[in-house]
């Protein structure tokens, strides 16, 4: 996953008819300006798990093919499958195939800005995730493939982000995680801070408000994110059982431990360029 991401993550609900959407992390904040829908005007986000799972694999495929054009194939099925949901899970709206095609098309059309803020220096970067797309998806026939392929084509300012210093994940705990987007937020954020807590040889302390502020804001009450957060814990332990994470009353205590990926495929932390 694209390490900002990891730090600011996407709604987890539809945040609705609204211009813009924010999350911050310390003095990094994530803004969303949504597709709005032709017909009607509305504001279309992407949210939920599809939209984090399509970036779990774009982000994947673009660091390893290098290239801005992310080929999705002629067979709605195969692609399903290749981002770890099911073709013939639901039916209807609520079929994994109708999800998708709306959430990417909400997701690839959006643009996102990470801005970085300190008392002395301002740094941000405005992008379209990708400029050039073509879909030839029918949700109503997943099985059947198409002449032409499905592709899209990132957004040049995009593209670096994500592929200069990605967080590695297992795609085994995606899998396992799916279902929940504070599940899979939580996981990727604990590999990586754990990456961090063992190359400095020290635990490092959140607290509920910070990890609230970063990936809670659907949540009014920080008690009822603080709630939320430790159930969804025992979740993520089974996929990361070398995870060592302790729940306070002020706060998450992350140890250093056994990183869920090897520590070679990690690059450290840089400053918003």
């Amino acid at each position: 996953m694209a390490r900002q991401l990891v730090q600011c993550t996407l709604p987890h609900s539809d945040p609705g008819d609204v211009p813009l959407w924010k999350r911050t992390n310390g003095n990094l904040t994530l803004v969303i300006d949504p597709f709005k829908d032709r017909k009607t005007g509305k504001a279309l986000y992407p949210y939920g798990t599809i939209p984090r799972l399509l970036l779990f694999w774009i982000v994947t495929e673009a660091t390893q093919n290098k290239s801005r054009h992310i080929r999705l194939g002629n067979s709605l099925d195969a692609f399903i499958r290749a981002v770890g949901l099911s073709p013939r899970t639901g039916g209807g709206k609520r079929s994994d195939a109708k999800r998708l095609t709306s959430q990417i098309e909400r997701l690839v059309r959006a643009s996102i800005s990470f801005e970085s803020e300190l008392e002395t220096h301002r740094a941000w970067v405005d992008m379209k995730i990708a400029s050039r797309a073509e879909f030839w998806f029918d949700p109503a026939r997943t099985n059947q493939d198409n002449l032409w392929d499905s592709w899209i084509k990132l957004g040049e300012e995009f593209y670096e982000a994500i592929t200069a210093a990605p967080v590695p994940v297992d795609v085994r705990a995606l899998r396992a995680l799916k279902r929940s987007p504070l599940a899979l937020d939580l996981y990727a954020w604990l590999t990586y801070t754990t990456f961090t807590a063992s190359r400095k040889g020290k635990s490092r302390t959140v607290p509920w408000e910070g990890l609230h502020a970063q990936m809670g804001a659907e949540y009014s009450e920080v008690r009822d994110f603080k709630k939320k957060v430790i159930v969804t814990l025992r979740k993520v332990q089974l996929a990361y059982p070398a995870m060592k994470v302790e729940s306070t009353k002020a706060g998450l205590i992350i140890h250093p431990s056994r990183t869920a990926i090897p520590p070679t495929k990690f690059k450290p932390l840089q400053s918003l360029q």
